[in-house]
């Protein structure tokens, strides 16, 4: 079962948000509201959860643009396992409704970008409608790469961390 098209435009939309938005090599915070007419939050730096002073975004938009549409592309595989799961009555992750946190850094002259969609797990209800209920856990999916002059290149695969109740990420084996 694949991704509903819907969803993989939010999440693509989601990330070029925050991508756009104001950082000066600390994170951004964006949460995403589906129902909202007025689309994800933090396309701005008001209220965007931005840390510190706000200062223009360091990499350049070609390359802002060209991320987000890899971590999209990415990301809609896992969008459609966690639908099959709640579908198939399995414990899921709700990456539908993921809080984005995007952390550009400098390292050895390149810039380097951490991405995690963080949600919540759920155990679908047994009529299959709705979310089902919720487990208690967050998790998170975190997307790694390095902008090799024009090119994002995947530093690492994206990988699954748990969240641990003080906010800190464990992860995932």
């Amino acid at each position: 079962m694949a991704a509903k098209p819907c969803t993989t435009l939010v999440v693509a939309g989601l990330i070029v948000a925050a991508i756009l938005a104001p950082n000066s090599a600390r994170a951004i915070e964006v949460k995403k509201d589906l129902y909202k007419s007025g689309g994800p939050a933090g396309s701005s730096a008001a209220g965007s959860g931005v840390a510190g002073p706000t200062k223009g975004n360091p990499i350049p938009k070609a390359q802002q643009q060209a991320l987000s549409d890899t971590i999209a592309n990415e990301s809609d595989s896992y969008l459609g396992d966690e639908s099959e799961k709640k579908a198939s009555g399995k414990v899921y992750v709700d990456l539908e409704h993921a809080k984005f946190l995007y952390v550009p850094t400098m390292k050895e002259g390149k810039w380097t970008v951490l991405a995690k969609l963080q949600a919540a797990e759920y155990t679908p209800s047994k009529t299959g409608e709705g979310k089902g209920r919720a487990t208690g856990k967050q998790k998170v999916l975190v997307f790694n790469y390095r902008l090799d002059g024009s090119k994002w290149t995947e530093v690492e695969p994206p990988k699954w961390q748990d969240v641990e109740a003080k906010g800190a990420a464990a992860a995932h084996k």
